[in-house]
């Protein structure tokens, strides 16, 4: 199908964007492709380690934040009551994990190079699961740790903390980066939660809209800010809440992102438009292709004001 004039990406490059890696290789070993099998198999190992120390990174920076107020103690203290009966999934361990994880990929990348397409399935989709069950152990401690971030000091050191943490200069350093490769960058962090999306495009705009949502929904809808884990949400309505009441504490470092990319760029790294329902429909997030064209209401939202000298054209 032949792409309008203003588009940037095919409709192919957009239906496989959010199509896991596995899929993608076991797709390519059903077509007896053994080239863009390996190369669906690098780029599912690149996923896997990205999201391996971005959570590890997470958890550190977190946690340092408890001891710099009140010293190690607190921060053990901290780390030992999220590891409870309560929340099995967190009580995982990463020693030799990475290592682990490097062995199966070599063993699956042996399988397709012999020709052994079933046995290479088998185990990449073993290890996807593996490395999803790691994801979401580590996702539910960094609600954990947030919550008691907020509960401890409040939403103005939870907000200066995601600011800090969850830094928007991985994706685009400095406001600048054109449209197309600020896609797919957000398409590769995207992908590092290990579950399917939607990506589209129009003449405006990119449109990500994962349902459910890969972190945040599936949080709400797992129960994790019901009991027993009670995960908290923030009360005060403001720029970290999206204007929302009852926030869910992992769902700010969207908006901690947004507000830390246009404070040193000028820029949002990308705009979420949130479900009126959180969990329960999804939610939106754009890429603009012309920065002057993002409405000044983004900006307001997040307590700043639309920049009169965005470049008009990414």
């Amino acid at each position: 199908m032949a792409q309008s004039p203003e588009r940037v990406f095919s409709d192919q490059f957009l239906a496989d964007a959010g199509v896991i890696s596995v899929d993608l290789m076991a797709r390519a070993l059903n077509a007896d492709d053994r080239a863009d099998a390996l190369v669906q198999l690098e780029r599912l190992n690149s996923e896997i380690m990205a999201m391996y120390y971005n959570y590890r990174g997470w958890q550190k920076n977190m946690l340092a934040v408890f001891t710099e107020r009140e010293g190690e103690a607190k921060a053990e203290q901290v780390k030992a009551a999220i590891e409870s009966d309560a929340a099995p999934e967190r009580t995982i361990s990463a020693y030799g994990l990475v290592d682990g994880w490097k062995n199966e990929i070599s063993l699956v990348k042996n399988a397709i190079d012999t020709g052994k397409y079933d046995v290479a399935e088998q185990a990449a989709r073993s290890l996807h699961r593996d490395a999803l069950a790691f994801h979401d152990g580590m996702m539910s401690r960094v609600t954990a740790i947030l919550s008691e971030l907020y509960r401890s000091y409040g939403d103005q050191v939870v907000q200066q903390t995601l600011q800090t943490v969850m830094d928007p200069s991985v994706i685009d350093p400095d406001g600048k980066l054109p449209f197309k490769d600020k896609v797919e960058q957000l398409i590769f962090f995207t992908r590092v939660h290990l579950l399917p999306f939607n990506v589209t495009e129009d003449d405006e705009k990119a449109i990500f809209m994962p349902d459910p949502c890969p972190s945040g929904a599936r949080l709400i809808r797992d129960g994790h800010y019901e009991p027993p884990r009670d995960g908290a949400k923030v009360t005060e309505v403001g720029p970290l809440t999206y204007g929302q009441n009852d926030f869910p504490i992992y769902c700010c470092h969207e908006p901690a992102m947004e507000i830390s990319s246009v404070l040193n760029t000028g820029v949002p790294v990308f705009i979420v438009d949130p479900s009126e329902q959180l969990g329960v429909t999804p939610c939106k997030v754009y890429v603009y292709k012309c920065n002057a064209d993002i409405p000044a209401s983004y900006f307001e939202r997040l307590g700043l004001k639309k920049p009169e000298d965005l470049i008009a054209k990414s």
